[in-house]
């Protein structure tokens, strides 16, 4: 069953561990206190994403006392759909978009190849955009970036989880 392509909090968190991870890979890791610390994100909430961000080979723990986290790869190589993946398993916006699923009303249907199309192009534009990109964007005006990504959003509390 897929995922609507309205993205969970999961994504909007993994988006923001990544560009702290890329705007801090001068450093050999970075502890996963500071991430928390500096995103406003739970630490078992944070653990429950890298868990999915290490499966998808997107970040390397390194254990221990002074461990924390990096980049499996660089940046400009780590796309957004691979993020949003790894953290949110099947992405398709509709059930029907997946290959051999089906609804009563595959014959006939008007939006199936529409979805197809959109799904289509949401992938490609995702997979030609990379966390690279971003911090490369100089997206951040401010010198507080220095010290961490900000998100609108209130934080989640760990007992919505």
């Amino acid at each position: 069953m897929g995922v609507e392509l309205n993205l969970t909090s999961k994504s909007r968190y993994a988006l923001k561990i990544m560009l702290d991870l890329a705007h801090h890979d001068h450093l050999p890791h970075v502890p996963r206190k500071d991430i928390a610390r500096r995103q406003r994100i739970p630490q078992d909430y944070l653990d429950q994403i890298m868990i999915r961000l290490r499966r998808g080979n997107i970040v390397e723990s390194i254990r221990g006392r002074s461990g924390g986290y990096r980049l499996a790869k660089p940046a400009k190589d780590i796309t957004v759909w691979e993020l949003f993946e790894a953290v949110e398993g099947n992405l398709e916006p509709v059930q029907c978009i997946p290959v051999g699923q089906s609804c009563d009303l595959d014959v006939g249907c008007l939006s199936q190849p529409a979805w197809k199309l959109i799904f289509s192009k949401m992938k490609q534009s995702l997979e030609g955009l990379t966390i690279g990109d971003l911090v490369g964007e100089k997206l951040y005006e401010f010198p507080e970036f220095v010290t961490g990504v900000s998100e609108c959003r209130a934080p989640v509390s760990s007992a919505s989880l």
